[in-house]
């Protein structure tokens, strides 16, 4: 328990990591050749996977060469991908780093090279395993088709849509994981007066996530309360206030323990931060809707899986969480975001600077008066209050103007869709 927020951080570094599984290929290529030149001498192959020696060293020379080379490549390309998405999706990295297939790509490709330059370097001429041979063979093929398929796989990576795509199915996956939290919502904190300790920010970063069970059996092995200065997204000051700890005052060494489950980094991340998607999502409309672009299709191509992140995120309990013991005992206060909050995150900015956009207003109509029909009934007085501003930016900027109607108009394409009826 007390390792969780340091394991937390490696996890995520390993994760988002670019060196990790492509070395994990490079040891397990070599153990694999050692097996396998075990084997060769104890099985009998058929004879159609038998080689001359210096045909099967022929062929792991090839290999070695040709993979190496396929390696180089997809490295090379990785990085200009990597300077493409810096440029137009800064915050989307974190994710870029973890596409499982790019990284499986570059992993077998370097296990393959590993694989079959250590066959060339156990042994000499005369004791080229014929397997291994063999088996170096079917993995450049199988690096070849991957090659293809990895080719095909970044074309389509790179246009802003497919962004948009892979960062709502990666918050989609992470808030279902998160659906077994345990807390419930609190309208109105009842007041526990002053606290008895205050835990403070040992170092500046932002809170990744917070561990909520471990918080709540600490607290209730210490007979205390603790209510949490900080959720996820915030970023912390050295210093700053972390947590309040309320009732019977624990031992010095609380400090550390409390700091043991608040996993900081440099930056925020998705997996505890559904707040950080939408972000996400809202930079990258904001930016096709700059000057210097002025691409409003793409911000309407944004709003879309913004529409689908609402409405993941309107259906979940919302708010200040409160986590209790196994007897039913408050034991852990923490901050949320209300459902304002996250609408506001998804809706201002991209209203404020499509305010002169046909596309845009009417995608923003259509989205909001969506989320009014099919969100809980609690949730649709803030999407009214969206829809009244929305229609006094369109006041300020289509007011006398020609385009006033269609502007005010409802359109899931943004303009030229066949309407709502």
């Amino acid at each position: 328990m007390m390792l969780w927020a340091k394991f937390f951080r490696i996890r995520q570094n390993l994760v988002g990591s670019l060196w990790f599984f492509p070395l994990l290929g490079l040891v397990v290529g070599v153990l694999l050749a050692l097996v396998v030149r075990e084997l060769d001498a104890v099985i009998t192959l058929p004879s159609a996977w038998e080689f001359e020696p210096s045909a099967a060293q022929e062929l792991l020379t090839i290999v070695v060469e040709v993979a190496g080379v396929l390696a180089g490549f997809v490295v090379a390309v990785s990085v200009v991908v990597l300077e493409l998405h810096a440029d137009s999706f800064p915050r989307y990295l974190r994710l870029l780093y973890r596409d499982r297939f790019h990284l499986a790509v570059v992993t077998f490709i370097l296990g393959t090279v590993s694989f079959a330059f250590t066959l060339l370097a156990i042994g000499g001429s005369a004791e080229t395993p014929q397997l291994g041979a063999g088996i170096a063979g079917i993995f450049l093929i199988v690096s070849f088709v991957l090659f293809v398929v990895f080719l095909n796989h970044l074309v389509h990576q790179l246009r802003p849509v497919a962004v948009a795509a892979d960062v709502t199915k990666t918050a989609r996956k992470l808030m279902s994981a998160g659906d077994q939290s345990g807390g419930s919502v609190v309208t109105e904190e009842e007041s526990a007066g002053e606290p008895t300790l205050v835990i403070e920010a040992q170092r500046s970063g932002s809170v990744q996530a917070l561990n909520e069970e471990a918080l709540v059996r600490w607290a209730s092995q210490h007979g205390c309360r603790l209510r949490s200065k900080v959720a996820a997204g915030d970023y912390v000051i050295t210093g700053q206030p972390v947590m309040e700890v309320f009732g019977t005052r624990p031992s010095a060494d609380s400090t550390g323990q409390i700091h043991a489950m608040v996993a900081m980094g440099t930056e925020r991340t998705i997996e505890r931060d559904p707040a950080y998607a939408v972000r996400i999502l809202v930079d990258s409309a904001a930016r096709a809707l700059s000057p210097a672009i002025n691409d409003p299709t793409t911000a309407v191509q944004m709003l879309d899986y913004v529409e689908e992140l609402l409405r993941m995120i309107g259906v979940k309990p919302l708010g200040m969480m409160r986590y209790c013991d196994e007897s039913g005992q408050s034991r852990l206060i923490v901050p949320g975001r209300t459902w304002e909050n996250y609408l506001t995150l998804a809706v201002t900015e991209i209203r404020e600077y499509g305010a002169d956009s046909v596309q845009v207003m009417r995608r923003l109509r259509a989205m909001l008066e969506d989320l009014r029909e099919v969100l809980p009934a609690d949730r649709r007085p803030a999407v009214d209050a969206e829809l009244d501003r929305l229609d006094q930016t369109l006041a300020a900027s289509f007011g006398g103007k020609v385009d006033h109607d269609r502007a005010a108009a409802s359109d899931r394409q943004g303009i030229g869709g066949p309407g709502r009826g």
